[in-house]
């Protein structure tokens, strides 16, 4: 116990997953269809949602029967927590009860996204140790991408936007780890179940793990490198075509092939089209999904991408393509806006990246001190905004109706002064929510009897004992003189 007590990893994971784990979100199109999937394998054996369809817009229809129109990862990891909710609660799969059906989408969303996404702090801990940034630097840096961006609502949401982006985070911190420590077979081995994972869990994922898959390969300079990567890659491979085989007619036919919303056949492919630079300004700068609005310290990507460029050449070379992939695929989608939503949503995988990018900053170099102390006092100012503005948006409503133009100013700020938190309407079993329906989503302070704004009070409780834990860790440590990574 006292060895844990002295880690500042353990402290910032708990922390972490704390703000992860405190809110349900409750209903939305896009997570009642994976946990309809979830529901169908755990109840039926089937990957047919015949029996729930009605409780979501985003559906593909094959055959007469209805299916899931996402990737299946999220809602494959869903399942043993489904399962052990419905025997703990002993949950009737024929005629299940709003409660049990809320619990049970919580537990898998803490299981599926919230835990892999606090694991994936950890991982952003042990990439920029491997990088050569300092104990204090690192962690503070992996807090603030953990809790003052997109990352955070998005671990609170039945999503595969943050889960592949967290399983791309940590395949290429194995690698960056091993690259220091000496190449290995095991490494790729995870590497390549990672990155293969993570496209189960988001298609758009064999983007990034294109990227990650190159660099493996040459910073071994070993083409038996693709070998060991494909090795690792096979398991999820052959889980995925089976299951589009199945149930789609083909390995490589998609669900998206069958989907009930018409905007996934327009553009070239699966809604790409041609990059829209209006969609390109507004995913980074405006109000109304800006990257840069609501996270003005993911800016540093610039400075520091020089930086780390100087420092690590192919390291920065990976985040930097995976950045601009993603730009250019959300940029060029017929829906660049992601429907309701709080920000561009489609960037999350890519955002890890242009995390690292940023800590280039934090990297030794021969600069005046007191430009050194100016240099964090602004990133914790900007850190600290960005981080007000996603614990707003988390304990509010991340999923902001798409018409309103201005998320924060009009509809999420005006809420949160009113301590109208956790505002869905929509339940997990529902395809809407009718005007004046009760509300539906809850934060376990509500849960407590706190109400309005006062139920972040334990939350807070809890944030302030981490933070001394971690503050206890890292100062122990450095009495030690243990700051190597992994001590």
């Amino acid at each position: 116990m006292r060895r844990l007590l002295a880690r500042p990893e353990a402290a910032l994971f708990v922390l972490v997953l704390a703000g992860y784990a405190y809110f349900y979100q409750a209903g939305g199109w896009n997570q009642n269809s994976r946990f309809d999937l979830t529901r169908a394998i755990a109840e039926r054996g089937t990957a047919r949602i015949d029996g729930y369809h009605k409780n979501t817009g985003d559906k593909a229809k094959r055959d007469g029967h209805y299916y899931c129109d996402k990737a299946p990862g999220v809602s494959w990891l869903g399942v043993p927590a489904y399962a052990a909710t419905r025997a703990v609660l002993s949950g009737d799969g024929e005629h299940p009860t709003p409660v049990f059906l809320a619990d049970a989408a919580f537990a898998v969303t803490v299981f599926s996204v919230g835990l892999p996404s606090a694991l994936s702090v950890l991982a952003m801990c042990v990439l920029l140790g491997a990088l050569g940034v300092g104990l204090r630097a690192r962690l503070a840096i992996a807090a603030a991408y953990a809790l003052a961006t997109l990352a955070f609502p998005y671990s609170t949401l039945l999503y595969g936007h943050q889960l592949s982006g967290a399983m791309t985070l940590s395949a290429f911190a194995v690698l960056v780890r091993a690259r220091q420590e000496g190449p290995g077979r095991w490494p790729l081995v995870a590497t390549g179940a990672l990155l293969a994972g993570a496209v189960v869990v988001e298609y758009p994922a064999a983007l990034p793990g294109a990227v990650i898959a190159i660099y493996a390969v040459f910073i071994a300079r070993k083409w038996q490198t693709a070998a060991w990567l494909a090795a690792g890659a096979a398991l999820p491979a052959i889980a995925l075509a089976l299951y589009h085989a199945v149930n789609f007619g083909g390995p490589l036919a998609l669900p998206y092939d069958f989907s009930t919303q018409h905007n996934r056949s327009q553009g070239f492919f699966m809604g790409l089209g041609v990059p829209q630079l209006g969609a390109l300004a507004s995913i980074l700068f405006t109000p109304y999904r800006g990257l840069f609005f609501s996270a003005p310290w993911l800016a540093l990507a610039l400075p520091g991408g020089v930086r780390l460029w100087r420092a690590r050449r192919a390291e920065a070379a990976v985040c930097v393509a995976i950045a601009l992939l993603f730009l250019w695929l959300n940029s060029s989608l017929v829906d660049w806006e992601g429907g309701w939503a709080m920000g561009p949503r489609y960037l999350v995988p890519a955002i890890p990246f242009l995390v690292v990018l940023a800590a280039g900053l934090a990297l030794p170099a021969r600069v005046r001190p007191v430009v050194v102390r100016a240099g964090w006092a602004v990133a914790a100012a900007l850190a600290v905004y960005s981080a007000f503005f996603m614990l707003v948006g988390t304990a509010v409503k991340p999923e902001v109706p798409v018409g309103e133009k201005h998320p924060f100013g009009s509809y999420l700020l005006p809420r949160f002064a009113k301590g109208n938190l956790s505002a869905n309407t929509q339940s997990i079993d529902s395809v809407n929510a009718p005007l004046h329906s009760p509300v539906r989503a809850w934060n376990l302070g509500h849960r407590m009897g706190f109400e309005g704004r006062a139920t972040l009070l334990p939350l807070a409780l809890a944030w302030i004992a981490c933070g001394g834990w971690l503050v206890y860790a890292v100062r122990l440590r450095e009495q030690r003189g243990q700051e190597t990574l992994g001590v």
